[in-house]
């Protein structure tokens, strides 16, 4: 339970004159407040006294100030729908670029595949297990079929590799050749394939990995949580943007559901 008040060090620091702890004072008014929490300077002991002093609407005006404003007021709120999220996430990484892919073996930290040439802007991903994945069963190359080779608490460390976040190494030893190699592959698809057919999908992608983490998701949500997964679903997205397709309310709480672009870096290829 969280104590509401300043502590004595908060007080003092604040007496002090430190311009990181502003001390609201009952005679503040809440203009002021205003000012502080544009500026990023809003504690949450301060919060809790705009709160007491200025009434629950100036707090909650207060609130929804950006931290690390200017001081020339609140910016603009982001609409956090599927379809607005689905068009930041794909204006960002068209801004970021991509290069060219490069045809041949790719490694991941499940092991080795390989990128193609594909007909289309995508490489098509392939691995054996003759040279490559020793020991493991005959494995196709469809969504389908990778999704299902993995057991729940895999594909979300699918995601967190792309990210280039560190493994569960237990986790990691404790897959078989095939749950490896299936896991090389989507990671593969993920980074080789579906940013160059369309630029933000990877982000999707990664939500949707995510997501078959909760043992009562189902891996045949996976197409319908990223319809680009689905037989002819490559232009799925960019038909959304453009109005031509409408998205599914499983496609848009997925896209709901990305994490932020703060926290969720894509590891480049």
């Amino acid at each position: 339970m969280h104590r509401h008040g300043r502590s004595p060090e908060s007080e003092a620091d604040a007496r002090a004159g430190h311009s990181h702890r502003p001390l609201l004072r009952p005679h503040e008014d809440s203009a002021q407040a205003a000012r502080l929490a544009a500026g990023g300077q809003l504690t949450p002991d301060a919060a809790v006294s705009l709160q007491r002093t200025a009434g629950n609407a100036a707090f909650v005006a207060v609130q929804r100030m950006p931290q690390g404003g200017n001081g020339e007021g609140p910016a603009e709120e982001k609409p956090m729908d599927g379809l607005s999220r689905l068009r930041r996430a794909n204006k960002r990484a068209e801004k970021r670029g991509q290069a060219a892919p490069t045809y041949g073996p790719g490694e991941s930290p499940f092991g080795p595949y390989t990128v193609n040439k594909g007909r289309g802007a995508g490489p098509y991903i392939t691995s054996n297990k003759k040279d490559q994945h020793p020991g493991s069963e005959n494995l196709g190359t469809t969504y389908n079929e990778l999704v299902q080779a993995l057991d729940a608490e895999h594909e979300p460390m699918v995601a967190a590799a792309a990210r280039g976040e560190e493994l569960d190494e237990e986790l990691l030893a404790g897959m078989s050749a095939t749950q490896k190699r299936a896991a090389a592959m989507l990671y593969g698809v993920m980074m080789e394939s579906e940013e160059r057919r369309f630029p933000g999908a990877g982000k999707a992608m990664r939500s949707a990995l995510t997501k078959q983490g909760d043992p009562y998701h189902e891996a045949e949500e996976f197409d319908e949580d990223f319809p680009m997964a689905k037989e002819k679903g490559a232009q799925y997205y960019r038909n959304v943007l453009a109005g031509k397709q409408q998205l599914s309310d499983k496609a848009r709480k997925n896209l709901e559901d990305m994490s932020s672009s703060s926290s969720d870096g894509e590891k480049s290829s």
